[in-house]
């Protein structure tokens, strides 16, 4: 590979006895006839002004692509900024989810088309300068290639998602949309939400913003065909709750192991053939949600490295079971007109599995331990969407502390309330700069999660 990012040194000794070919980056014409005719394909329904945005879409994406590339190198911090032909995939893939009824202007398929490159591009990110680089290229070129449509595309928020109907789902398909604002979306997840606590455990989330925008983008990978997610961000961020969240709006199970005492491989591989099983023979879409601190062994990452990237774990199930699993699936093979052999009813269900299966990775930032992971199993990046919760904005640090000091709470003075709630937010943003200070002057990392802040909140109470 490329120096940098995930490149790992190979032997000349042993590169010696090999016939070497070198595949070089498709040129760029290459690259636009392709997205170009899957594009065009997509959009042959579509009304003839947006039929004639397919080459104008494809060559802004590249352009857009190539700056990225060459402005955003990977570095040791940003061992994720490796972006190829796979992320120009997804933002096609999000862009064939569209269908006409719902998109009849050239505007609001210009929008869509932002909402997509965001989600692959700038999601990632892992500060704001980054982000904002990204979205000043992003819309000059939308400025440059449609002015006439500038103001609508670029309005922001840009939430984007399908779960308009996800309590009361009937038999018309889910439309993926535009969701205009966060007023909007959070009514859509606080019903979600409601439903949820009345079916499952109840969770005690607030739908702040920031909130809303990840759930949004959790939603969106899991809604798609061999959809994953690595969550990036420090402990109490939400990642789990949020993915609970979008899992059950998705209409998605989902899956966890459990650690014990003398928890090992052995012990994981048992778990996944349960997985495997809901997947490929109940027909259940799943949610496998594995957590930094699942992490027993170094060993566990291969296997979803592997799950990540051929969508099945090699040798899971021994003979006895894989018979098992065939006979299970041949009826169903044969309904689907094809030759019911081992080998066909085999790959069907591996088909169906992974077809199933979105996996959500939830990780931490800190220290070096997941970059050394990432660079060692290629496929928890190339295989996923990232997503990187940056830390909680004042508006999340506000809805926070009211919800949890509300006018419910009658040991504060109502005309307190407010000073009160104003001075928790000062302190925990005095605590995130004089640790900023104090990793420039001395060196030292001191991390100030969501966690220490919901503690500080509760010691209050």
């Amino acid at each position: 590979g490329k120096a940098g990012g995930g490149r790992n040194e190979v032997n000349p000794r042993f590169l010696s006895l090999f016939s070497v070919f070198n595949m070089v980056f498709p040129s760029d014409e290459t690259v636009n006839k392709i997205y170009s005719t899957i594009l065009k394909g997509h959009l042959e329904p579509f009304s003839k002004p947006i039929q004639e945005l397919a080459t104008d879409l494809t060559e802004i994406t590249i352009e857009l692509y190539q700056i990225i590339v060459k402005e955003l190198p990977p570095t040791p911090s940003k061992f994720h900024y490796i972006f190829n032909l796979r992320d120009l995939s997804r933002i096609y893939y999000g862009l064939s989810m569209t269908v006409p009824e719902r998109y009849e202007e050239p505007d609001s398929f210009v929008r869509v088309w932002r909402n997509e490159c965001l989600r692959i591009f700038h999601d990632r990110l892992i500060n704001a300068n980054d982000k904002e680089l990204v979205q000043d290229h992003l819309s000059d070129l939308v400025k440059s290639q449609y002015p006439q449509h500038a103001e609508t595309v670029l309005r922001n928020p840009i939430l984007f998602g399908d779960y308009r109907t996800a309590i009361e789902e009937g038999p018309e398909p889910r439309v993926y949309e535009d969701l205009q604002d966060f007023d909007a979306s959070g009514a859509l997840f606080t019903e979600i939400l409601e439903e949820y606590n009345n079916t499952f455990n109840p969770m005690n989330i607030v739908l702040f913003e920031d909130a809303l925008d990840h759930a949004t983008r959790i939603h969106r990978v899991l809604r798609m065909v061999n959809g994953h997610a690595l969550l990036v961000g420090v402990g109490g961020s939400g990642k789990q709750s949020l993915t609970r969240l979008a899992a059950f709006a998705a209409g998605c199970d989902v899956f966890e192991i459990k650690l014990s005492r003398g928890y090992n491989e052995d012990s994981f591989k048992e778990d996944l053939k349960v997985l495997y099983n809901k997947l490929g023979i109940d027909n259940k879409p799943t949610v496998f949600l594995f957590a930094e601190s699942h992490v027993a062994e170094e060993g566990f990452l291969e296997l979803i490295n592997n799950m990540l990237t051929t969508g099945q774990v090699p040798a899971l199930f021994p003979d006895d079971e894989k018979e098992a699993i065939i006979n299970s699936v041949r009826e169903e093979v044969t309904k689907a007109g094809i030759n019911a052999n081992k080998e066909n009813c085999w790959n069907y269900f591996i088909k169906k599995a992974s077809k199933n299966l979105h996996i959500v990775l939830s990780m931490s930032p800190v220290g070096d331990t997941l970059r050394t992971r990432c660079r060692n199993f290629p496929g928890l990046v190339n295989g996923t969407v990232i997503d990187w919760f940056l830390p909680w904005p004042v508006q999340a640090l506000e809805a926070v502390a009211s919800t949890f000091l509300g006018g419910e709470n009658a040991l504060i003075p109502d005309h307190h309330r407010k000073n009160l709630i104003q001075h928790i937010v000062l302190v925990h943003e005095a605590v995130i700069n004089s640790s900023a200070k104090f990793q420039t002057v001395l060196r030292r990392a001191n991390y100030v999660t969501p966690k220490n802040y919901l503690d500080f909140v509760g010691t209050f109470l």
